[in-house]
């Protein structure tokens, strides 16, 4: 037998994942191969968030970078929306989902331009599967509900009056903007967290929170029936940050980092999961990054989430900020923040008649 150091290096494998901003390929490194990366996702107290001393809201915010340059995400400890809400949340959630499908059937609306408004969703974000196995109701802004208080300057000429499509059930639409308004006080406040992480005046981005883009989307992952389905494929999120509330305890979320490993983020009660998105990988000139993470749902137990995709207001011109720009990288070409969301939700979703259409006029 030849010795073993003159056998042949096995053929290396990969992670291989399409998502908005392109296909990544992350080859999995195992023993001397490793590189230094993050094994578990860090937690982050928030309780002093909003001091009234300066030195405590950038404590804070040093924490923040420091993981958002690191893994992209943390667990938020401490971000101040009441278990009393959440819990009537994830009731409220569950019960539309234990809805008969011909219920759930009358406010479907299929995703034609952005930003998207969903409920049963069967998209699929990783080719190599059957598909996502989740059931999703999204609600994103929409001026024509009087619960979201839109500002009196808006352009109500970029909004349809087909927007969000609710359920039957009031209290359903009462919860879900209880938690909309709670989830958005969380999220302008964490922009002026961001701000100061990146050496900006605090209120850098007020401006860009009045009417901000995105929205709720509550889901439903049943168990997964093989060892090939996800309940939602490998990507990236196009979002400014995403919050997550995992609403049960099940594990099922799962992070991709630098060796090409997934990394669990189970549920840890009265937190919320923040990860950062494209639009602020792009704007901080890659320093923060958007990581790649799925959910697989193996536990035999229904899952609940609930994340909140937050982007600023969609006429914001976005421009590399200058505490990141370098000889070695200059700042990136300015863009609208709606026209970047809408060009990565095409892309990502490049399988859907309207990606199809996009790449066919050459848009994409």
């Amino acid at each position: 037998m030849a010795p073993s150091a003159l056998l042949p290096e096995p053929e290396p494998e990969y992670v291989v994942v399409h998502a908005g901003k392109g296909t990544i390929k992350r080859q999995i490194l195992t023993g001397d191969k490793k590189k230094p990366t993050f094994e578990t996702i860090p937690q982050v107290d928030f309780s002093k968030m909003s001091s009234s001393s300066l030195s405590e809201r950038k404590a804070v915010a040093e924490e923040v970078n420091a993981a958002f340059r690191h893994s992209g995400f943390l667990y938020a400890v401490n971000h101040g929306i009441s278990e009393e809400l959440q819990s009537e949340l994830s009731r409220v959630i569950k019960e539309f989902f234990d809805l008969p499908l011909e219920e759930k059937m009358k406010v479907i609306i299929q995703l034609i331009e952005f930003p998207p408004v969903l409920t049963i969703d069967r998209f699929m974000l990783d080719e190599t599967t059957r598909g996502d196995l989740k059931e999703a109701f999204a609600a994103g802004e929409d001026p024509y509900d009087p619960e979201q208080n839109p500002p009196e300057d808006l352009d109500w000429s970029k909004f349809s009056r087909n927007g969000n499509q609710w359920p039957a059930s009031k209290e359903f639409r009462t919860i879900m903007y209880q938690y909309s308004a709670a989830i958005l006080d969380f999220s302008r406040n964490l922009m002026r967290t961001i701000a100061l992480a990146l050496d900006l005046d605090e209120h850098h981005f007020d401006d860009m929170a009045k009417f901000p883009t995105g929205g709720l989307r509550a889901l439903h992952y049943p168990s997964q029936e093989t060892s090939n389905d996800v309940g939602i494929g490998a990507h990236a999120d196009y979002s400014w940050f995403t919050l997550v509330n995992q609403l049960s305890d099940t594990p099922a979320l799962e992070v991709l980092n630098h060796n090409g490993q997934w990394v669990s983020a189970p549920p840890i009660r009265n937190t919320l999961v923040v990860n950062v998105g494209d639009l602020l990988e792009m704007a901080t000139n890659n320093e923060f990054v958007s990581t790649v993470h799925r959910v697989v749902n193996k536990t035999g137990k229904e899952r609940y989430s609930i994340p909140y995709f937050f982007a600023p207001t969609s006429e914001t011109m976005i421009e590399t900020f200058p505490s990141c720009v370098t000889s070695e990288k200059p700042a990136m070409k300015p863009i609208k923040s709606g026209d970047w969301l809408r060009e990565r939700l095409l892309r990502a979703r490049y399988k859907h008649p309207s990606s199809v259409a996009a790449r066919a006029r050459g848009e994409i």
